[in-house]
């Protein structure tokens, strides 16, 4: 299975002491494929040093790059998807009481429309709301929905 990886979703992956680490854990296990944005890199290397120091940053991006070495993970380049995330973005920019979807969610809804895919490493519902790029009829939320 592909899925399409958020920034919190990694984010309690990598740290133990976090609620819902071994329900991602369960999650990412079930997953053959994961697609990480540049722009959810960008914000797990910022949240993670910010929360837990440059040094926690390090382990972080070295575990995703482990991953990409062997052909698990992928960091794909975005500039192709910018349009569709945009259109996303703004197609969505009343939801969630006026905030919106962020570009970096709304990448991650152009990246599952690429790479054919309904499922998203999230524990994030606010993609419950969108509809999916693909034609089906919902995302698909991982670990909630495994």
């Amino acid at each position: 299975m592909i899925a399409i990886a958020d920034t919190n979703a990694l984010y309690r992956l990598l740290d133990p002491r976090l609620s819902g680490h071994q329900a991602h854990r369960k999650a990412l296990a079930s997953i053959s494929h994961l697609v990480i944005s540049p722009m959810v890199l960008a914000e797990l290397d910022y949240l993670v040093a910010a929360r837990a120091g440059a040094e926690k940053a390090v382990v972080a991006a070295r575990f995703v790059e482990r991953n990409v070495a062997t052909r698990r993970f992928e960091v794909p380049a975005v500039s192709g998807h910018l349009s569709a995330a945009t259109a996303v973005a703004e197609g969505y920019r009343d939801a969630d009481g006026g905030k919106g979807v962020g570009l970096t969610d709304a990448m991650n809804v152009a990246l599952a429309a690429a790479c054919r895919t309904e499922v998203m490493f999230t524990s994030d519902l606010h993609f419950r709301m969108i509809r999916p790029l693909t034609g089906h009829k919902a995302f698909r939320l991982l670990p909630e929905d495994l």
